[in-house]
């Protein structure tokens, strides 16, 4: 029904969010039971999901263009991304992972908004043990190290143990290892397009105290949208602040709450891969 387009070599080597992206995306549509074939023009439904910038636009002029969507992996300011966009109306969507890059994809990059679907990859629900022997993991990327400084000053001030992880510097299993020894989390990050990785900690349940931020910014003021570290949150998730003088009230309002947090709800009900094949099949369909 499905054919999946994308590199390995887009990946980089390493576990990566492309790499989770089709992962997941595999494994979302076996579970589903979802026809799909992998870099095959088979079936009717062409989903492009990632590319080297310096692919030639003419890769894939065989398609049927006007079943394809694109996307995740989607930057506007590469040569491709550019080429997609001045050709939109040949395509059947262009996928934003969440609605703050819908608003960038609009806004700021000229998409049209019935050329824009908002489709986030499932996220599996584990079956997991925790022993809770660590107290928290605080995951920091894309932040400042001083930020870090700043958190695992306060932790130790409040005797509070924690296990660092740090952007591209773990593996898969270390990831796993580590949540199924702590309580909580702490997310020290930047603006993430969907956050596979925080997203699996509330897969596992784990309370989440994030430093948020408010903007992505990236590309200059011409491009700024409001934007955040997780772009899939409600209040049974955790606790959110913004800058370090209110660390202090977010962790006591969040640690007297800490029991009645269910970041697992919002994985179940929004991201889980049966949630995610239904999304993409309607994508196609409508």
């Amino acid at each position: 029904m499905i054919n999946l387009w994308y590199e390995e070599s887009y990946w980089g080597g390493r576990s990566s969010g492309p790499q989770r992206v089709v992962q997941n995306t595999i494994e979302a549509l076996t579970q589903e039971c979802i026809p799909y074939c992998k870099n095959t023009d088979k079936f009717k439904y062409n989903f492009l999901m990632q590319y080297q910038h310096d692919i030639a636009v003419t890769k894939h002029e065989n398609l049927e263009h006007s079943s394809c969507i694109i996307g995740p992996q989607f930057w506007p300011f590469d040569s491709y991304g550019q080429f997609l966009i001045e050709n939109q109306d040949y395509y059947k969507k262009i996928i934003a992972p969440s609605h703050w890059v819908e608003d960038l994809f609009i806004n700021k990059c000229g998409l049209s908004p019935n050329k824009v679907a908002v489709w986030p990859v499932g996220i599996q629900v584990p079956d997991l043990k925790c022993d809770n022997s660590i107290d928290c993991l605080v995951y920091h990327k894309g932040r400042d190290d001083k930020d870090l400084q700043s958190v695992s000053e306060f932790l130790q001030d409040k005797q509070i143990s924690y296990e660092i992880l740090k952007y591209g510097s773990y593996s898969p299993s270390d990831f796993k290892n580590i949540l199924s020894k702590v309580r909580f989390c702490i997310i020290i990050d930047g603006t993430e397009s969907q956050g596979i990785a925080i997203q699996e900690m509330m897969a596992y349940n784990k309370p989440l105290l994030v430093w948020d931020v408010e903007e992505w910014n990236y590309m200059g003021e011409s491009y700024v949208v409001p934007a955040s570290s997780v772009p899939y949150w409600n209040d049974s998730c955790g606790k959110r602040f913004f800058n370090l003088l209110e660390l202090e009230d977010s962790f006591e309002e969040f640690y007297s709450n800490i029991n009645y947090y269910e970041s697992k709800k919002i994985v179940e009900t929004e991201l889980s891969y049966s949630q995610s094949v239904k999304k993409l099949i309607n994508i196609f369909e409508e």
